[in-house]
């Protein structure tokens, strides 16, 4: 043979792809351990890592094991363990290998000392910051506690505005002969950043009023928070439809950081709304609604609304001043026209006034004054009433959801009067107060109680018109009576209201599903002149669907105290609390 063809064979032997290997696997299974410290060994256990891959062999996977020891040991160490015994066979069966690690995890490393200082500035004011330190003497020493207690104790400096604290000194020192660790931490401090001047190029509202709603003034200490709170109370004004709230650190001067606000209003300002709705209180009944976010730079809001039903068509009209803290305070100047009827009663109410509203999201009152003028029938009875009323009002809410409340309490009072001497057609002096209470002492059942209390001091209850009687009965009142069905009845047996109300309910409630429940209640109470008279009852079942707005109710109810014991059908929307 040639020496070229003696080439050429070489050269193909060498080019021509060779077969393929048998493939391997190997089945990996380590004994002894248990819960995080088993997760973190295999997380580091190459072979382990490793053991699905196609380009596994051999020879790979005796490598592997061999380093199997060191890969345990390295898992091990963060959770205080540094002298354990580990014994790992590898055993072959044709092209399946089994490797078997069994851990001993030893005696820990325990902690002997720990030692947290703060120095510089900030020393007085995070004074006791160590305390918290999640290892303590005689604690295994868990590296990873170590570590978080170190980022936990960073972030408290820079929640207080120690932007450039760091550690002077980091240490952690293990004797492993003597199984004891020592945490030895000083965090200096640096200097205290400051808020400073907070600016913005919007022109929709006055800078005054901007400036109304920072939760924070000028060298108050620095806290990030601050600026992510200061976003939120912005979008809630519902002023902008984009709100940018940054700090400069870099533009910090004698160590205060100056904020930028970047604002945009929204394109619309007027937003309508429509609806259609049903309830056995009003009946069929339409809605419109007009609301202005944003008639001026002063930030005064304007809101109108149009109600048409088969027993009360109203028209309300509210413009909100801020003043005060805006978040929270404003003039409200209002004006209505309520026209309802009911049995034999029809009224008609015009109403302007002006309130002093405070409204924070778990308590709201006010005072108003209002003047009301109201035309009425009661039965055969005509008449008309002119008053002007002062008024206060105080409600308080605890809840884990006002729409969807798993337990919550709601409790709210109410003050009006009139006198004479003011000019009012009477004088009378009127307190409601009204509570709500939501239990839920399981995870499938919900207990609810409500009830309502009122009294009116006057003469007579002909001096007050309809709107200011009590009545009881109806969807949120006593179910399985009309709407306003109860109360003080005249001569002809019509019913005219009363002087007094006294309103009780225990609900139920059995949740079937995310949407869906079933609830049983027990009614009781009356509206009447005289505190003595029977109470009436209602009792009955009723099904609930849940919305995101709130509960649609669907109650069939039976007046069980009337001899006739009429069933009626209940239906209200609303949230629980």
């Amino acid at each position: 043979m040639s020496c070229r063809n003696l080439f050429f064979l070489l050269a193909l032997f060498f080019l021509l792809p060779s077969p393929p290997a048998a493939a391997v696997t190997v089945d990996v299974q380590v004994k002894g351990v248990k819960d995080a410290i088993y997760d973190n060994i295999l997380s580091r256990l190459k072979i382990f890592l490793h053991k699905d891959s196609r380009r596994l062999t051999a020879f790979e996977i005796r490598r592997l094991h061999r380093r199997a020891q060191a890969d345990i040991e390295e898992a091990l160490a963060p959770f205080g363990y540094y002298a354990p015994v580990i014994v790992g066979t590898l055993e072959q069966e044709g092209d399946t290998w089994r490797a078997v690690y069994t851990v001993s995890q030893g005696e820990p490393v325990r902690v002997s000392a720990v030692r947290v200082e703060v120095e510089g500035p900030g020393w007085s004011d995070m004074a006791g910051g160590g305390e918290d330190f999640p290892l303590k003497a005689g604690d295994v020493l868990n590296q990873h506690l170590y570590e978080q207690g170190k980022k936990q104790l960073l972030r408290w400096a820079l929640r207080m505005g120690f932007l450039t604290a760091r550690y002077s000194r980091n240490e952690l020192r293990i004797n492993r002969m003597a199984k004891t660790g020592e945490v030895d931490l000083v965090l200096d401090t640096g200097p205290r950043y400051l808020f400073g001047v907070t600016t913005s190029d919007q022109e929709s509202i006055k800078p005054g009023l901007l400036a109304r709603y920072l939760p924070y003034k000028v060298g108050d200490p620095w806290a990030p928070a601050r600026l992510f709170e200061l976003q939120r109370i912005l979008y809630a004004t519902d002023f902008f439809s984009r709100v940018s709230v940054r700090g400069d650190i870099g533009a910090a001067s004698d160590l205060q950081i100056p904020v930028t606000v970047e604002l945009e209003t929204p394109e619309h300002l007027n937003r309508y709304s429509f609806g259609l709705g049903y309830a056995t209180d009003t009946g069929a009944r339409t809605q419109f609604e007009w609301r202005n976010r944003l008639l001026n730079t002063s930030g005064h809001k304007a809101r109108g609304t149009l109600q048409v039903a088969e027993r009360e068509n109203k028209f309300t009209f509210r413009y909100d001043i801020p003043r005060g803290d805006p978040r929270y305070d404003s003039y409200v100047i209002g004006t209505s026209y309520n026209d309802q009827s009911w049995d034999q009663t029809e009224t008609q109410l015009v109403a302007a006034g002006l309130t002093l509203d405070h409204g924070e999201p778990r308590i709201r009152y006010g005072a108003s004054i209002e003047v009301r003028d109201e035309q009425y029938d009661v039965g055969a009875t005509s008449g008309t009433s002119k008053l002007l009323m002062p008024g206060a009002n105080l409600a308080m809410i605890w809840a884990d959801s006002l729409l969807n409340t798993r337990n919550g309490l709601q409790l709210a009072v109410n003050l009006n009067g009139a006198s004479e001497a003011t000019g009012s057609d009477a004088t009378f002096l009127q307190v409601t107060g009204s509570s709500k209470l939501i239990l839920s002492p399981f995870r499938s059942w919900r207990l609810i109680g409500r009830g309502t209390l009122g009294a009116t001091l006057v003469d007579s209850i002909d001096d007050l018109p309809p709107s200011l009687r009590f009545y009881a009965g109806g969807d949120q009142s006593i179910r399985g009576f009309d709407y306003k069905e109860l109360g003080t009845r005249d001569s002809s047996g019509t019913v005219v209201g009363g002087r007094y109300l006294v309103v009780g309910s225990a609900e139920l409630e059995r949740i079937i599903n995310e949407r869906w429940s079933l609830a049983t209640f027990f009614d009781v109470g009356n509206a009447m002149d005289d505190p003595k008279v029977d109470f009436e009852q209602g009792a009955g079942f009723g099904l609930r669907f849940r919305l995101p707005f709130g509960q649609v109710r669907l109650d069939l109810a039976s007046a069980i105290s009337d001899e006739n014991h009429p069933v009626r059908l209940h239906l209200s929307v609303g949230g629980d609390l």
